[in-house]
């Protein structure tokens, strides 16, 4: 937030100034820590503005040469020393291409010309070292040796030194011996951000809450860095042990979303942890700011997704069908695929505009995409049960079975899906087939989970139905198991329900038994769990 109150209280033109000069050094920072084409973006983003252009250009070159692009480092270290050719490191930026080529000699003079620019400097002699490290660490062992040996010399709180030889053990795989020297370079020099990133990137994994610690403090003394921010962000986004971390990814999301310098990729990751955290409307704005930036497809359609889920998610129906049909028109995205929750999301806000008939036409579509998909022929399934479809519920539902890797409460769902033909059909001959089809599904059930009150009373409603509702005793000894599970587990939050099915019928088949104590008995205990039964009630008073 305090980047915020700087810029509401400078001049808009110096506050431009300074926007830009961080700018250029988000850029080198970013390639410090090994972010190439972040880095390239930030530099070339702000090279026109830069107060160094020599600086700028010498990075450029160095991400150029780790993209192994020589020709085109080439062209940026000689832009920088024609910007200043009292700038040594350009100098060892074509001293480091030499090297690249086998020409050593080259090299050795080259440096020796960045040394005429600036005595005894450290963090040149590294950045040398650094060349022959990344050229062949082994075959320029001796030159390394002497160039880090002259830099800790010339000035022993140096963090570049203690940095590099964090990055040495690094590439051994010795994080903590890498941990630990980044964390001596940020001693000497606490606001030096790419040995705080480092040690912060590698001690997360160790210690959550001291990674972004290390970074928290970082962000008090660069307060701009756009670097700090979204590493801050990133963290808590990423932290696992941390309680409370989701709502400060967003803030520090937010405080990078503010900064000039953040990348308009990262604009998504705001606008969905926003959505994660509620925050629609704000989420929603994100969203239109990368459905405005036409230049890029991906970061659009994106903008998109995430307006429409949001909008669902408030719910607001209308604008969420409306923004639906705006995705689905986009052009087609290879690297951005319409997903499974894509179609689900639209289906759903079609159901409740009430487009039915779309929304089954939207699932029958996402199913043409991923047939192999249990869960949207379950969902499909769902639809067509409300627009009373249920032979072809049950038809998807078996078609989720059939494809071998379901659950119980596949089996629990397909099982009542025949139910609901067996109740529903008008032909004989698909209700039988629809109550033999179910009596299988809840053999196999109840083989997988016998004490299961629901599959219990879904065993019980499957024998009620084969004996056509006529209450003959089919189901007499199922539901009577059903009350002894229910009394063995009166927590269950379904509990009266199974209480109030199971009498019913008890009390039905003794009525039609002339069995009249016992249907009293039942019909009794059958209002205590149905008690706003009226009509119940009065039968009940008629029995007394």
């Amino acid at each position: 937030m305090k980047t915020k109150f700087f810029f509401a209280s400078m001049l808009i033109a110096c506050a431009a100034f300074v926007v830009n000069a961080q700018g250029y050094k988000d850029g080198i920072d970013f390639y410090k820590i090994g972010k190439l084409d972040d880095a390239e973006e930030l530099l070339e983003r702000n090279l026109n503005t830069a107060s160094n252009k020599a600086e700028a250009y010498y990075y450029l070159g160095q991400v150029a040469l780790h993209k192994r692009d020589k020709a085109l480092a080439k062209s940026y270290f000689e832009k920088g020393v024609q910007a200043d050719a009292k700038y040594p490191f350009n100098y060892v930026g074509q001293a480091a291409i030499e090297l690249e080529n086998g020409n050593v000699k080259g090299a050795e003079n080259l440096y020796k010309i960045a040394e005429k620019c600036t005595k005894k400097n450290p963090k040149l002699a590294i950045a040398m070292a650094k060349a022959y490290y990344e050229a062949d660490a082994n075959a320029y062992a001796k030159q390394i040796a002497k160039l880090k040996q002259n830099a800790f010399k010339w000035n022993s709180d140096d963090p570049d030194y203690y940095i590099f030889e964090g990055d040495q053990w690094g590439n051994q795989k010795e994080w903590g011996k890498a941990a630990g020297q980044y964390e001596l370079a940020f001693q000497r020099e606490p606001a030096n951000i790419e040995s705080r990133v480092k040690y912060s990137n590698v001690d997360f994994f160790l210690n959550e809450t001291r990674a972004v610690n290390a970074l928290e403090e970082l962000l008090t003394l660069v307060p701009n860095s756009a670097l700090v921010q979204r590493e801050l962000a990133e963290k808590y986004y990423e932290a696992s042990e941390i309680k409370g971390n989701l709502p400060k990814a967003v803030e520090y999301y937010g405080m990078y979303y503010e900064n000039p310098n953040h990348f308009a990729k990262d604009e998504v990751r705001y606008a969905q942890l926003l959505w994660i955290s509620k925050d629609y409307d704000k989420s929603i704005d994100v969203c239109n700011g990368l459905i405005a930036n036409a230049e890029n497809a991906s970061n659009k359609f994106l903008g998109y997704r995430l307006k429409f889920y949001n909008q669902c998610s408030k719910p607001d129906w209308e604008s969420a069908v409306e923004t639906g049909a705006q995705f689905f028109a986009l052009p087609h995205n290879e690297a951005t695929p319409y997903l499974v929750s894509d179609y689900s999301y639209y289906a759903t806000a079609l159901n409740n505009t009430n487009r039915g008939a779309e929304a089954v036409a939207t699932f029958e579509k996402a199913i043409e995409q991923y047939p192999d998909n249990g869960d949207l022929k379950a969902q499909l399934a769902s639809f067509y049960n409300k627009n009373k479809e249920y032979v072809k519920a049950a038809a998807l539902r078996q078609e989720v079975i059939d494809r071998g890797n379901y659950t119980t409460n596949d089996l629990y769902q397909l099982a009542n899906a025949y139910c609901r033909v067996a109740e529903n059909e008008q032909d004989e001959a698909v209700k039988q087939d629809a109550i033999a089809k179910a009596t299988n599904v809840v053999k196999e059930l109840m083989d997988k989970e016998p004490n299961d009150l629901a599959n219990i009373n879904l065993k019980a409603r499957v024998e009620t139905l084969a004996e056509n509702n006529e209450y003959k005793g089919g189901a007499l000894d199922t539901y009577k198991k059903l009350i002894a599970a229910v009394d063995a587990n009166k927590d269950n939050p379904n509990a009266n329900y199974f209480y109030m099915m199971a009498y019913r019928y008890i009390a039905t088949y003794y009525s039609k038994s002339g069995q009249r104590d016992m249907a009293k008995e039942y019909y009794m205990k059958w209002l205590q769990y149905d008690p706003e039964n009226e009509s119940l009630r009065k039968f009940v008073e008629q029995l007394k």
